[in-house]
């Protein structure tokens, strides 16, 4: 008889473990659909773009251009930390001095 209860259980754990993960599969779609509708997922989006990332081991440099600003900040286990922040312009200036270089 245990070997009957265990297998309900096993079978009642893998039938709710399945279920979960197409409510999450089907989630997941929906939100890609109205994500597509709303436009937040565009590659050349001016709101938020990486620029550029280069990893240090376990933390991560990114330079990201959000909206009229370009931030650097590196990401890491240890937290995160603001490097610096330009306007779109300065970084700009900067970008083709070090170009003419």
């Amino acid at each position: 008889m245990s070997e009957l209860t265990s297998s309900l259980s096993l079978g009642t754990y893998l039938g709710k473990f399945t279920f979960a993960l197409v409510i999450l599969a089907v989630s997941g779609w929906m939100f890609l659909c109205v994500a597509k509708r709303k436009g937040w997922l565009q590659k050349g989006s001016d709101k938020l773009y990486i620029i550029s990332s280069l990893s240090f081991g376990r933390d991560v440099f990114f330079v990201l251009r959000c909206g009229p600003e370009v931030i650097a900040i590196i990401v890491g286990p240890s937290g995160n930390s603001l490097v610096g922040r330009w306007s779109l312009e300065d970084w700009n200036i900067s970008e083709r001095k070090s170009d003419e270089l």
